[in-house]
């Protein structure tokens, strides 16, 4: 999807929900520079979400289970599933949560994992990786690849077949890492293989490897320097944190050797006011040209994650209504957004 550069300028204007949604809200900026910081705020934010939602109804089973990773870690995931399950049998779909690579955690998923039981009948893993910085790049890369392999090869013991659907997705760090499994997983032919991704807000490439014809489309670094929630300073501090390879495609998927051709179809979400507002912009528009069926929802004006960090907005009510839509085109199931906001609550 590309916007040409007054467009995109537009783009970082902020939009008058999120200028009343801070008043209304005010709280300090959050401060990337100090890791465990951010880790207990987002803790403490998603023990708030979840117990806001309280346990699931019946219809829903919820479980963890430890699984191994590559240095004999045992990383948890969990599942969640119908009780029941449909006659047809329930798609597999792994999320990846997102906060850095410093923070999160499984559960931050749980939210949206919910709804898509609910709304396809799926089998929804939720899966964690470590973070830094005690664990520097590329180790919640590589947790993530190692989580999904285990997934694929024990789907049928979480009761999930892929061949109704496989699909992998995540928010932030968690839809880089999502980018980087899928490319991975052409890579080795992961079998089964994914059928799906959802990125969402991800980062997926820097300046340097953006490609020649598209550089002059790469220009939310400076557009979005000193935006809310994530901007240079933030982005200065994860590097430092995490120790990331500029040069990695596991830091960048544009850098993988796989063919882009080949990679599945893939939903995006995008915001305006963000850093790496462009990264899906252009990784979009290139996959399209490859032959990848693409869909995308763009935010003008919201900060990075603003459905999540700013929620009851109109415009993240939008946003969470369209990743349902997104994830139902991923599994060839057609849904509305309004239906997609009515499966975040049980049915009474």
């Amino acid at each position: 999807m590309l916007l040409e550069p007054e467009e995109l300028k537009k783009s970082s204007q902020i939009d008058p929900q999120i200028v009343e949604f801070a008043q209304k809200n005010p709280s300090p900026p959050p401060d990337w520079e100090n890791a465990d910081a951010m880790a207990a705020n987002l803790a403490a934010m998603t023990a708030m979400t979840l117990e806001q939602i309280g346990p699931p109804e019946s219809g829903i089973t919820e479980e963890e289970q430890l699984i191994p990773m590559r240095d004999g870690f045992k990383s948890t995931i969990k599942v969640h599933k119908p009780s029941s399950p449909p006659s047809s049998g329930s798609p597999l779909i792994v999320l990846i949560f997102g906060g850095g690579w410093i923070s999160g955690g499984k559960d931050q998923m749980t939210p949206f994992a919910r709804p898509m039981v609910r709304l396809f009948g799926a089998v929804v893993v939720n899966i964690s990786y470590r973070l830094a910085p005690e664990h520097k790049f590329p180790k919640s890369q590589e947790d993530s690849w190692d989580g999904v392999k285990w997934i694929a090869e024990h789907a049928s013991d979480l009761g999930a077949d892929p061949r109704l659907g496989f699909v992998v997705g995540g928010v932030s760090a968690g839809g880089t890492c999502t980018a980087v499994v899928t490319t991975l997983a052409v890579e080795e032919k992961l079998s089964p293989p994914i059928t799906g991704q959802w990125l969402c807000i991800p980062s997926l490439m820097d300046e340097q490897h953006v490609p020649e014809k598209y550089k002059k489309y790469f220009l939310s670094p400076k557009h979005n320097a000193d935006a809310p929630v994530l901007n240079a300073v933030a982005m200065a501090a994860l590097k430092k944190h995490t120790d990331w390879d500029n040069n990695s495609p596991l830091r960048y998927p544009i850098l993988s050797k796989a063919p882009l051709g080949d990679l599945p179809p893939t939903y995006f979400q995008a915001d305006g006011m963000d850093p790496i507002r462009d990264d899906a912009l252009i990784y979009d528009e290139m996959l399209k040209e490859a032959g990848v069926s693409t869909r995308i929802d763009f935010y003008p004006g919201c900060p990075h994650g603003h459905f999540m960090f700013m929620p009851g907005m109109k415009i993240s009510n939008k946003a969470t209504g369209d990743l349902f839509v997104g994830v139902g085109w991923l599994l060839g199931k057609e849904i509305s957004g309004e239906e997609g906001l009515k499966a975040m609550a049980p049915s009474t």
